[in-house]
């Protein structure tokens, strides 16, 4: 999610078809929360979409993506994996930390308002880490239950860091790790703890976005028609009602997004104009993700007050609500401080660094 911010400053070609998936990606989660919030908070009987948990898939593989695209500099700079943390915890740690304390505050003060949510110390500091550990309800799930995807995010920088770091190559080396990781998913006990957390095949999905940008950066893409086709048909892999027979762990909605992607970046130069709130869109949907789950529940909460339990309708007027919140969070909340971090961040004496 965090890492999608637009390319600036890389002296490469911005993908605005890669901004509407990670915008794309975010509503679908959106979506899907809101059906359960109307089905936990208004009507029981009122069914749960499951399947816009996908977008996290593309998030993943887009970040992979970003991650190699916007770094191109950094690969043989000594100063490179300094640079890149900075970036990465300009903009991941701040707004994170935020939402992290207020879903916090929440929880303390309207014990009513947040569900499936008490608070334990161990936890609590392991979620401002970005390291998983056992919650109240025995799960893996941070303060912020969204912020799982973070814990893998986090992860990836790291590895990334280290690469750069050693002057590794950032392919083979992190790409060796997630498949490590992917392989004992296999073999993973509950025993094993809070490490078990890493060993899941969603891992891959960082490496298929590194392997797709490597790809369009040697100029390779997807010709018009076929782009259009492997597009639609990584969208219907993704939403397909898999049996469980061939549930395949979980794998094909990976290689799915990542399809997803390429097919998108191979489009770029046939994409009509992007509409401005659109793109704008797109740069909020860090924060839409990361607060949604703190602005969406009060529509069904307030409807139910009113006894109008029409779950469609607080479906839509909790993407609506998240949507705006999350807007008006990143531009009077995340800018500035984003702002301020990069003017007062310094890498190379006085070069101020630019968050990608």
């Amino acid at each position: 999610m965090a890492s999608q911010q637009a390319f600036k400053a890389t002296g490469v070609r911005k993908y605005d078809g890669l901004q509407v998936l990670r915008i794309t990606a975010a509503l679908m989660v959106v979506v899907t929360h809101s059906t359960l919030y109307a089905s936990e908070r208004l009507d029981r009987h009122f069914g749960v979409w499951e399947k816009g948990a996908a977008g996290v898939d593309i998030f993943f593989v887009l970040s992979g993506f970003v991650m190699i695209y916007s770094s191109q500099r950094l690969f043989g700079d000594s100063n490179g994996w300094k640079i890149f943390a900075e970036r990465r915890i300009v903009r991941i740690v701040p707004i994170y930390w935020i939402a992290t304390t207020i879903k916090l505050i929440a929880m303390l003060a309207t014990a009513g308002y947040v569900l499936h949510s008490q608070f334990r110390v161990g936890s609590t500091i392991a979620s401002y880490l970005f390291l998983p550990a056992y919650n109240s309800q025995h799960g893996l799930s941070p303060v912020l239950n969204v912020g799982w995807t973070l814990n893998y995010e986090m992860f990836f920088y790291f590895l990334f860091t280290l690469a750069l770091f050693f002057r590794f190559n950032v392919y083979k080396f992190v790409g060796i790790v997630l498949v490590l990781l992917a392989l004992g998913s296999f073999f993973s006990r509950p025993d094993w703890g809070p490490v078990s957390f890493y060993f899941d095949l969603r891992v891959l999905q960082f490496f298929y976005g590194m392997l797709v940008a490597k790809i369009c950066l040697s100029g390779r893409h997807i010709p018009k028609y076929p782009a259009i086709l492997i597009l639609a048909l990584g969208f219907l892999v993704l939403m397909a009602p898999w049996p469980q027979l061939i549930q395949l762990h979980g794998i094909q909605y990976g290689i799915a997004a990542a399809l997803i992607v390429y097919s998108m970046a191979s489009l770029e130069d046939s994409l009509p104009r992007i509409p401005r709130f659109v793109l704008y869109g797109a740069d909020a949907s860090y924060v839409i993700y990361l607060f949604h789950p703190m602005i969406a529940p009060a529509v069904p909460s307030i409807l139910m007050k009113f006894h109008l339990q029409y779950p469609w309708l607080s479906v839509i007027c909790s993407v609506l609500l998240a949507l705006t919140g999350g807007c008006l969070v990143h531009q009077f909340i995340e800018i500035p401080i984003s702002k301020w971090f990069r003017d007062h961040l310094l890498v190379r004496g006085k070069k101020v660094i630019h968050a990608v």
